[in-house]
């Protein structure tokens, strides 16, 4: 591994990863997302992430995500969210304040399938709330016209009331290339509860999904949306999600 910028990226996920090894469950909010590892040096990047479920009993939660970020390398995309959501038409509240990273540890479409590190720390504005650090591999393949993404997600509590378990949680995506305005997916997120009681408490969500990008200039506007039923007694009946990126190259 000659390229130093690549080293610098593996040894940050490293140490993140060691982090966590020292470091509970954290339920996957209402604006979750698939992450790929793809990173492009020098892109500047504004995100928009919206979602809205709805459990039984009529409980209906709103979540919104605004995202600042930057390749800084071949290999390290970083960003900063904000995250604000609001349940059963009560108050809009800030939520947490989250240090993204996106470590892309092959080139895309060198290898048999590309892979990479995603890891963050995300810190919560309610003084009873632990901080989360969450870290984990990104796996991602094509085959013909079709990508498919995979997330593995560990999960810890950090801080005050922190929990002393590791959750484990995933997001997967499957989308067919076609026409780069609107092409059709899949995809899926979820929490499969705690490392040492796997499947106890999860929350498991799936549904079809569509996919867009318009070139502007030197820029790009990408979407996805997607509508995903509850796959199990503890996961929202639906989620209604919404992703808007505008990447300046």
């Amino acid at each position: 591994m000659s390229n130093p910028s690549l080293r610098l990226s593996v040894l940050i996920a490293v140490l993140a990863s060691a982090g966590l090894a020292a470091c509970g469950q954290a339920r996957a909010g209402a604006a979750e997302v698939v992450y790929q590892p793809i990173v492009e040096n020098g892109e500047l990047e504004f995100e928009y992430r919206g979602g809205w479920r709805r459990f039984d009993g009529g409980r209906e939660e709103h979540g919104s995500i605004f995202e600042v970020g930057y390749g800084l390398n071949d290999h390290w995309f970083s960003e900063i969210e904000l995250e604000q959501s609001f349940e059963n038409g009560g108050p809009n509240r800030l939520e947490s304040l989250e240090w993204e990273n996106v470590f892309a540890l092959t080139e895309r479409g060198k290898y048999w399938m590309d892979f990479g590190i995603f890891a963050a720390y995300e810190h919560t504005f309610d003084p009873y709330d632990p901080d989360t650090l969450t870290i984990g591999p990104m796996f991602m393949k094509d085959i013909g016209p079709v990508t498919a993404n995979v997330n593995l997600l560990f999960k810890r509590e950090i801080g005050r009331g922190a929990s002393h378990d590791t959750g484990l949680g995933y997001a997967w995506q499957v989308r067919w290339h076609g026409r780069e305005a609107l092409e059709f997916g899949v995809q899926g997120l979820g929490d499969l509860g705690t490392l040492n009681h796997l499947g106890r408490d999860s929350s498991q969500i799936a549904g079809p999904a569509l996919f867009g990008q318009r070139r502007i200039g030197h820029s790009t506007l990408k979407w996805n949306a997607g509508v995903l039923a509850g796959l199990d007694r503890s996961a929202p009946n639906v989620t209604v999600r919404t992703q808007i990126e505008l990447e300046m190259h």
